[in-house]
């Protein structure tokens, strides 16, 4: 897994060049120069707490597959000013592109195991939880299921942080709010 890793964010400068200064998103959440690698901090954070308190996961899968999970992003959005989808991602959208991508650095490494490959791959496919947000698969792996929930904590928190601080304080509630459901209601200075 470290392989994976290394032939990205290590040895392909201008990959790291581009995921460095990427959104996550175009809106909703972390659509900000350097977004991306935020969220894929804040994802890999939650995932080693998992790793940690739950025994289950297996610490390696879930901490590359948290890192990896949004790699997609980088074809998905065009880069700023723009920060706009292209027809990559369009076409495929970040899921699909990311384990494209990992498929194919797989096949560079001699002997990468096939069933590691489909594991890796799988979380990928499976982050965002269900067939309606996006996914191709639902989780079938506990790592893929850990993964799932700390890219949903950390976007949503990130959305709840960006709205309070657009309010700038002004008001306690916020009113309804469609991606929560519910009226918002700020309960300190934020």
């Amino acid at each position: 897994l470290s392989q994976l890793l290394k032939k990205l964010f290590v040895e392909d400068q201008e990959f790291m060049k581009v995921f460095e200064g990427h959104s996550a998103a175009k809106t909703v959440h972390h659509g900000f120069i350097g977004g991306l690698m935020e969220h894929t901090l804040g994802v890999t954070r939650l995932c080693d707490y998992m790793a940690n308190a739950y025994p289950v996961l297996n610490r390696d899968l879930l901490i590359t597959t948290a890192l990896l999970h949004d790699v997609g992003k980088t074809k998905e959005l065009s880069a700023f000013p723009m920060n706009d989808y292209t027809d990559e991602g369009q076409l495929l959208g970040h899921i699909v592109i990311g384990a494209q991508m990992v498929h194919d650095l797989a096949k560079e490494i001699p002997d990468f195991p096939e069933k590691l490959e489909n594991q890796v791959i799988h979380c990928i496919l499976a982050h965002h939880g269900e067939l309606e947000y996006g996914s191709p698969k639902k989780p079938a792996l506990a790592e893929a299921v850990a993964l799932n929930l700390a890219d949903n904590t950390d976007a949503r928190m990130e959305t709840l942080t960006e709205i309070f601080h657009a309010d700038k304080g002004k008001k306690e509630w916020l009113g309804f709010n469609r991606l929560f459901e519910s009226n918002l209601r700020r309960t300190g200075d934020i």
